[in-house]
């Protein structure tokens, strides 16, 4: 810890002893006067900081953020959420021959807002303005027509630190590389780093602060919901699909071949728009899931989802999953319905094996056929996730073995759908975007960081800041990157939203271990957190100078 921190640290402490015997109600605006908790912000590096402000807006974010010490981080299931480089980091391939360069290396920083207005440019499309993200020029062949068919390829959590982890096992992809262009220096650009809102940066070219995708939960009016609760509803922002089909007179062939309907955010709004059309639109999202991103057995859409778009009921038909379960099943030499240990018959009946991969890359193969994208003149819009590198890394992190299997499957489909393409559409007649959402979370093994819990936390804050005893919670809900709190009841019982980051930043490993979980005693009393302030005061730091230009 630098002498800086130590210091800054240390007043936290010392004003957290004095405001606990008196502390006067002071009103959101005084908070942000809290010189403390300024420099506590303004020390984190810049670009987290950067991040992190761009990850939130005043009415719809929480109203505490805080940022781990790195290597630590928050949440159970190994989350990948945060402002870090191992995080943020992704890999930006653009290809397609004749309309994109090959052989080009930019190693300019990019983010994930600029990958729709790079997409207008390659289609030739200057009706499509978003407020943040800037194409990426060196990308484009002006002297292009545009292609039949546009792909924007999303390997869900296969950011550079997996791709770094496993060399070995994307040599397609390695392939690629030369042949198109790539920019080594590109990141999500946004915090929190998950699947809703960085895929609505994908398609809005804006980041969270303003197309309002915030995270997995954010508050609408006076409640606390999620993203996709009304289907398209919370999206502000258009995409670049929305403004496009629209100029185009839904002409074109726009679609996406997703998991769960919080990828939606990278295709758009659907018919949700006057003068729209029905999208078409593939999902496995559980209607009353335990999170966003449980998945069901079956392409459906929601109830929330189905008046927006269309469900091509033929990819249920799809054939051969069964066969691609027994080859991972095979792999090891042994019908033993294991995978590298692991029960088949308990992830998903298999589709949370690499099996799925294959098997969803027919099901893209079979829309592409039915639907008739790249068939005609008039270029198309095709949005994919894939989802296994994520759910790996929720379960087993980017260092397992089981992670490295995700990578090889991955990158076995990616060899068949260009050759399917070539084929399907012809070549030089497409171009296509290969990305990631985020990175995944490394084993903490190999990372030293230590797994803070939520739980901990919630209790903690309640025990500390509720003492009227009408047993209102003060928390609403903790997040890897921020907590929704109760603010009238905090301020009924005497509190404010910097007494509760003063609080935070006092927290321990031991005091935010769960009880079956191991602390190193000499680490035991170690703060966890880097920082923690109140959201709003975001909007006013000195050191924030892009915050205080767009106030």
């Amino acid at each position: 810890m630098t002498p800086r921190r130590l210091v800054l640290l240390t007043l936290v402490f010392a004003l957290l002893v004095t405001s606990a015997v008196t502390v006067p109600r002071l009103s959101a605006r005084a908070q942000t006067s809290d010189q403390d908790l300024v420099n506590l912000a303004c020390s984190v590096p810049h670009e987290f900081l950067l991040r992190t402000w761009r990850g939130w807006r005043p009415d719809r974010g929480a109203q505490l953020s805080y940022i781990p010490q790195e290597p630590n981080f928050v949440g159970s299931g190994f989350p990948h959420v945060g402002p870090w480089d191992y995080v943020e980091d992704v890999p930006m391939l653009w290809y397609g021959p004749g309309f994109v360069p090959a052989g080009k290396t930019v190693k300019r920083p990019v983010t994930l807002a600029g990958i729709a207005p790079t997409a207008a440019k390659i289609l030739h499309f200057d009706g499509f303005h978003p407020i943040d993200g800037q194409p990426m020029n060196e990308a484009v062949l002006p002297t292009a027509k545009p292609p039949k068919l546009l792909v924007t390829l999303v390997w869900d959590a296969g950011g550079m630190n997996v791709l770094d982890a496993w060399p070995d096992a994307h040599p397609y992809l390695d392939s690629l590389i030369p042949k198109g262009t790539w920019f080594s220096d590109a990141s999500v650009g946004s915090s929190p780093t998950s699947t809703a809102q960085d895929h609505a940066t994908i398609g809005t070219g804006d980041f969270p602060n303003h197309s309002g995708i915030t995270g997995h939960h954010l508050i609408v009016g006076d409640r606390l919901t999620s993203p996709w609760n009304e289907g398209p509803a919370f999206l502000i922002e258009p995409t670049l699909a929305d403004v496009y089909d629209r100029a185009m007179h839904n002409k074109p062939v726009v679609g996406i071949v997703g998991t769960v309907d919080i990828h939606f955010g990278m295709l758009g709004h659907g018919s949700f728009f006057t003068g729209g059309d029905r999208d078409i639109a593939l999902t496995r999202s559980v209607v009353g899931g335990t999170t966003l991103t449980d998945e069901g057995f079956t392409w459906n859409l929601p109830p929330r989802d189905a008046a927006y778009y269309k469900l091509p009921s033929y990819a249920n038909d799809v054939p051969g999953f069964a066969l691609d379960v027994r080859r991972v099943d095979q792999a090891d030499g042994k019908l033993d319905g294991l995978w590298r240990g692991n029960p088949i018959d308990q992830l998903l009946k298999g589709f949370d094996t690499p099996a799925r991969t294959p098997y969803q890359e027919r099901v893209v193969e079979t829309v592409i056929q039915h639907e008739g994208f790249g068939k005609d003149d008039m270029p198309d819009l095709l949005y994919l996730n894939y989802k296994e590198i994520d759910y790996v890394s929720h379960v087993w992190t980017m260092n397992s073995l089981e992670m490295r299997d995700a990578v090889v499957a991955q990158d076995l489909a990616l060899k068949r759908f260009v050759a399917f393409l070539n084929k399907q559409v012809g070549k030089g007649n497409w171009a296509m975007v290969l990305t990631a959402d985020h990175g995944a979370m490394p084993d903490p093994a190999v990372s030293g960081g230590f797994q803070i819990q939520t739980p901990p936390i919630q209790a903690g804050i309640n025990a500390h800041f509720d003492t009227d005893g009408d047993k209102t919670p003060i928390v609403e809900l903790v997040q890897p990157s921020q907590v929704f709190l109760n603010v009238p009841e905090l301020e009924q019982n005497g509190f404010t939203v910097a007494d509760v980051a003063r609080y935070v930043m006092t927290l321990t490993q031991a005091q935010t271990a769960s009880p079956t979980q191991t602390v190193d005693p000499a680490t035991a009393n170690d703060p966890v957190f880097e920082a923690a302030f109140p959201s709003d005061l975001m909007q006013h730091l000195p050191c924030l100078p892009e915050a205080q230009a767009a106030g």
